[in-house]
């Protein structure tokens, strides 16, 4: 039996609910499947705007799943140093319950057991070696420190390398208050293959993406500050195309194309 958490899902997990939060206890795996099957059949627009996750807890272990191309996404919450897993709901079921760690060790154990003790040879002293031969090795330490710094300050600037847009300036606090929940929103140039979508989800924060032809969009998330050049609202972003105008008639303007809000 699981502990599930549905976040913004309706509670067959068929349909985004905008900060819905469902507690279902004592689940079936074969309700736990049914919904997992629901959750890779939502809309792709809807998701990609909704922040949509199942979160799962079986005996000591707790899950996080998200939804692409009609596959999951597995986080392990434990272990947080592993990489997500695309799978299927039958694969996924299995890592839920437990029988693919198990099946994973049963092969390390047979695997080892094949090959039988190491013979390493004898062991050698080991010598410690002259002060002076460390010393290059010391240098490109901290070379390499220097220049990993160098990037997580360039990554965190708000407006990556350039900077902010010639004539940028942002709002007061007071305005940017006003002004931003009207901007949250979903908007697309269209709903044909190719075209384009801007979901803005909160203060700074926005997704891009574009609509495929069969698979899920593929999303960028983009940061941004809300301002004005002259008398002109807009977002510059920490993306390549820069600035996001904000047009009289709520429509936003970027890279060349209209992006017009869904009702």
């Amino acid at each position: 039996m699981y502990n599930v958490t549905l976040i913004n899902l309706t509670a067959d997990a068929r349909t985004v609910a905008g900060d819905a939060q469902v507690d279902l206890h004592d689940v079936s795996p074969a309700v736990l499947e049914g919904l997992l099957r629901n959750f890779c059949e939502i809309d792709p627009i809807a998701n990609a705007a909704g922040d949509t996750e199942i979160r799962v807890q079986a005996r000591q272990e707790k899950f996080l799943l998200r939804t692409e191309q009609k596959k999951l996404i597995l986080y392990d919450v434990n272990r947080r140093d592993l990489p997500a897993q695309m799978l299927g709901v039958e694969q996924a079921m299995l890592e839920l319950d437990g029988s693919a760690a198990a099946a994973r060790n049963q092969s390390i154990l047979q695997a080892r057991a094949e090959a039988g003790p190491v013979d390493t040879g004898p062991v050698l002293p080991v010598r410690a070696p002259p002060a002076q031969a460390s010393r290059p090795r010391m240098i490109g330490l901290i070379l390499a420190a220097g220049l990993l710094l160098a990037a997580i300050l360039w990554l965190s600037a708000p407006f990556g390398s350039g900077g902010p847009p010639p004539g940028f300036k942002p709002v007061g606090s007071a305005e940017r208050g006003r002004l931003q929940p009207a901007l949250i929103g979903v908007y697309l140039t269209g709903s044909e293959p190719g075209q384009h979508g801007i979901v803005i989800t909160g203060p700074g924060e926005m997704k891009l993406f574009e609509l495929g032809r069969v698979e899920a969009p593929r999303v960028v998330y983009a940061g941004y500050q809300l301002g004005r050049i002259g008398p002109r609202l807009c977002l510059a972003t920490d993306q390549p195309g820069g600035v996001v105008e904000v047009a009289p008639d709520g429509s936003l303007r970027y890279g060349g194309e209209t992006y017009r809000r869904l009702p």
